[in-house]
């Protein structure tokens, strides 16, 4: 496969106040004593749904996830030996990613096909549907979650769409320390900067590579890039 493959709160600071512990208890105990009846049906309702909850993760949810995981195993294959109409598609006994991400959407492995359908349709150079799908693969894999937010940059590239693909590079970069990806999408991103002379923009790419990222593949280019930008941007 070519492509194998954050966000803080602070607590809130109140007034001091005398507080008088006995008419805090009587007023509560007049509270609960007026609403016995509304908070016993709350407490019976939220026991429900706490209980269907769990009730729908263990007789529903995962026997619907394992399933999935069961159906998808043939679609990867045809997916490696680049097969990719059955892959897409399946064959006379294996679903492909379409029917895999449409039967069991919400499973991981109906968000994976989602990611594998966005692959291909970039390979079929289909690149809105690319882009289309590459949106739905709400991943749990943190590599992979971060490469289909970095390849919707790759689909809006191709259809022209330039700054709106550095934005998404750029988003991608800011959710990963990966030493391969996250210099892989800043170069991506600096490229786009240099090719529209936003000069600052791209030594700002590349000189977070080259310092953030000293040991990657993309060090020393980078560095290259960031001097040359910083030139050419006075």
């Amino acid at each position: 496969m070519s492509n194998k493959i954050n966000p803080h709160h602070e607590a809130p600071v109140t007034e001091s106040k005398d507080v008088d512990l006995g008419d805090v208890y009587t007023r509560t105990e007049l509270f609960i004593e007026n609403n016995k009846k509304a908070i016993t049906i709350g407490v019976v309702g939220i026991i429900a749904v706490v209980g269907g909850l769990l009730g729908y993760k263990k007789f529903i949810s995962e026997p619907k996830a394992r399933e999935a995981a069961e159906m998808t195993w043939k679609a990867e294959y045809y997916f490696e030996i680049d097969s990719l109409d059955k892959a897409l598609n399946g064959d006379d006994q294996w679903p492909g990613f379409l029917k895999v991400a449409e039967d069991y959407s919400g499973t991981p492995s109906g968000n994976l096909a989602q990611y594998y359908l966005g692959a291909i349709y970039m390979q079929k150079g289909e690149f809105e549907a690319a882009l289309d799908h590459y949106k739905k693969a709400d991943l749990e894999d943190d590599v992979l979650r971060v490469m289909a937010i970095g390849n919707q940059g790759d689909a809006l590239v191709e259809l022209g769409r330039t700054d709106e693909a550095v934005k998404q590079f750029e988003k991608a970069a800011g959710m990963t320390n990966n030493e391969l990806v996250a210099p892989m999408y800043l170069m991506k991103a600096g490229i786009l900067h240099q090719q529209a002379a936003n000069w600052s923009g791209a030594a700002k790419a590349f000189k977070r590579i080259a310092t953030e990222f000293p040991n990657s593949p993309d060090a020393n280019t980078a560095r290259k890039y960031a001097g040359h930008a910083e030139a050419m941007g006075g």
